[in-house]
């Protein structure tokens, strides 16, 4: 049984999840810690429950989704992954921070590695599917457990409502063909947990959300 650990981190509110197997093997996803405190509380949970954290995994690379992702790396020692179509956002990180005028604490780190959507991703023996849903970003993927019947779905749907669009590589009928065909393809009790606000599941999204 996956355990998940949700923190909210940053000024924008932003969801990073821990996910750990019952060997206590975890996987970082969007680490938006930013502030000492948020990376004192993110390790102070690795620490005290014993963690070990294996690798870091975007669902895309916006800057509020991989503030502390340099500085996990670092510490741990792990490798980060993202869609080979996500480069081009993650390579801009220190440049858009820059553009909203927030102080870069860590550089992007190179090389980065490239999920394979064919293979998926797994933690021990629990497997992840992995499905490009762009729109929101070019490069942005969901993970989808189908033994614990939960997505970890980034910006592409919140409750009652979708990501952006209007960012650079955004795309509004793109992401709605997408989220229809990859996201509302999943089982309607499958729990959805998002980049920003509370959990959702597909079927209430299918039958409430306005964009649909």
């Amino acid at each position: 049984m996956l355990k998940i650990k949700k923190f909210v981190f940053n000024p924008f509110s932003e969801n990073t999840f821990l996910i750990s197997d019952e060997l206590n093997n975890v996987i970082i996803i969007d680490p938006g810690c930013y502030y000492p405190q948020e990376e004192e509380e993110i390790n102070t949970f690795i620490n005290s429950n014993d963690l070990k954290p294996i690798a870091i995994l975007h669902t895309h690379s916006h800057l509020d989704h991989m503030f502390g992702t340099a500085y996990l790396a670092t510490k741990y020692n792990i490798d980060i992954y993202i869609h080979q179509e996500d480069e081009i956002t993650y390579s801009s990180f220190s440049r858009v921070c820059a553009m909203y005028g927030i102080p870069v604490k860590s550089q992007e780190v190179f090389p980065v590695k490239y999920f394979n959507l064919q293979d998926g991703y797994l933690l021990g023996d629990h497997h992840f599917i992995i499905k490009h849903v762009p729109g929101h970003a070019p490069g942005h993927v969901v993970f989808f457990n189908k033994e614990n019947n939960f997505v970890i779905n980034g910006d592409c749907l919140f409750q009652g409502s979708i990501g952006r669009t209007d960012l650079p590589g955004g795309n509004h009928e793109q992401l709605i063909s997408s989220v229809k065909s990859e996201l509302f393809t999943l089982p309607e009790d499958t729990v959805v947990y998002c980049g920003h606000g509370p959990e959702t599941t597909i079927g209430a999204e299918k039958q409430t959300n306005p964009f649909f």
